[in-house]
């Protein structure tokens, strides 16, 4: 199911990419392969260190001037989704604020409503217990 026409741009882990260097003078290897021998290597095979500054990668870039660009885009990045994740905090913290909110409210109310509940009834009981106290002394 795979695109070899799409997949042969694609670099695959057997392959190494070289970038370009500047030009060194030629020398004769010290060890020339006929055609079409297979070389097998006996100790494993290291790969030449380069430096991290001034070394010339794809396209001609430094690696300097590719670690600005990953510092630029990932900074943008960063920024972005630091927009979003306030938005989305201060969104839920509204609705978690709501809620809480509400339901403080609703408890406040009912806590009122019991309050004024139990005070008018002292209110009304002593009024006609008052009443009924003047009514019996008038007689």
């Amino acid at each position: 199911m795979s695109n070899t026409a799409f997949d042969a741009g694609i670099p695959v882990l057997t392959e190494v990419i070289t970038t370009p260097r500047p030009a060194k003078p030629a020398s004769k290897p010290t060890n020339p392969t006929p055609a079409g021998a297979v070389l097998t290597p006996t100790a494993p095979v290291q790969m030449p260190q380069e430096a991290v500054v001034d070394t010339p990668a794809v396209d001609g870039w430094l690696n300097d001037e590719w670690n600005r660009l990953e510092r630029k885009i990932g900074g943008r990045i960063l920024q972005q989704v630091m927009q979003r994740l306030e938005a989305e905090i201060e969104k839920r913290v509204n609705d978690a604020l709501t809620d809480v909110l509400q339901t403080a409210v609703d408890s406040v109310a009912k806590e009122l409503k019991q309050k004024l509940q139990t005070q008018l009834q002292d209110a009304i009981f002593q009024a006609v217990h008052s009443e009924v106290s003047r009514m019996q002394i008038k007689k």
